[in-house]
């Protein structure tokens, strides 16, 4: 019997993020595969995934979107998450994703909040987005976080990750999915956290480099009308309450320390901005 929703992290030589990733899945008390897709780390990762009841491969690829490619031709379930290894997912979010698409049949994926925090999990802002609207990712950025979304299985018939891409085939990726017609639905939830490292690939100069590249692929009406979506995009975050929380907020997340059970995080008046600073080490 295949399983009700499947996740898909691809992984290089990130051993202590990975465990406390797969903790992350492991305890949502769900019918779930984990497949890990390994570019051949040698940092400890291959004998950890040869202990765990993971699928997993361990073999040279061809970057990040070539391993997710391959972890989901390999997947068998209906609902299909993406976690990288320096996210987790919060508690409960695997059974509101499969209860979700069983009461909204209409729906072929949908997207929620997150929060950002630092290597030792402690909180560093939080993330809140709205509807998603493939004009706003190339004006701005893409809002709707991976570590949140969730996709039928049949989405993956007609779309691909762009391997030609390096950094940015997730938004090209989600936004070949609205234009085919998919119906997304945004959910006001956090679904899971980012660890802010430093080295994070979306603050890769290649980024800037690749959404250029891209851009010059989109009809000339969107490139003229490019400035309006962007500020049409602030305004919606605003309407839609992006930049407000309440005065406390609480998480349950794995630290490296225990993976047998979550630690909360209480904070107090949290925030929204990040302050860039130099890479952490996981603690």
């Amino acid at each position: 019997m295949n399983p009700a929703i499947s996740i898909v992290t691809p992984s290089f030589n990130m051993i202590e993020y990975l465990r406390l990733c797969h903790a992350s899945v492991l305890d949502q008390g769900v019918s779930f595969e984990h497949i890990v897709m390994d570019g051949g780390s040698t940092d400890g990762t291959v004998d950890w995934l040869s202990k765990q009841k993971i699928e997993w491969v361990s073999e040279r690829d061809h970057g990040m979107y070539n391993a997710l490619n391959k972890a989901i031709e390999k997947s068998t379930g209906e609902i299909i998450g993406h976690l990288n290894c320096d996210e987790q997912y919060l508690p409960g979010v695997l059974q509101f994703a499969i209860d979700f698409f069983v009461e909204h049949p209409d729906v072929d994926f949908i997207a929620a909040d997150f929060l950002v925090v630092d290597p030792s999990g402690e909180f560093v802002a939080y993330r809140k987005s709205f509807q998603p609207k493939w004009p706003y990712f190339f004006s701005n950025y893409l809002y709707t976080n991976t570590c949140t979304l969730f996709y039928r299985r049949k989405i993956f018939r007609e779309c691909r990750f762009d391997e030609s891409y390096r950094s940015i085939a997730d938004v090209i990726f989600l936004y070949h999915v609205i234009k085919k017609g998919f119906k997304g639905e945004h959910v006001k939830k956090y679904f899971a956290t980012f660890t802010y490292s430093g080295d994070n690939l979306s603050l890769n100069p290649i980024s800037s480099v690749e959404k250029k590249k891209f851009l010059n692929t989109l009809p000339v009406w969107y490139r003229v009308a490019r400035p309006i979506f962007f500020i049409f995009f602030f305004i919606e975050r605003i309407l839609s309450k992006s930049y407000i929380e309440s005065s406390s907020l609480s998480y349950s997340i794995f630290r490296s320390a225990d993976l047998t059970k979550r630690v909360t995080v209480t904070r107090q008046n949290p925030g929204y901005y990040v302050k860039f600073e130099s890479s952490k080490s996981l603690k």
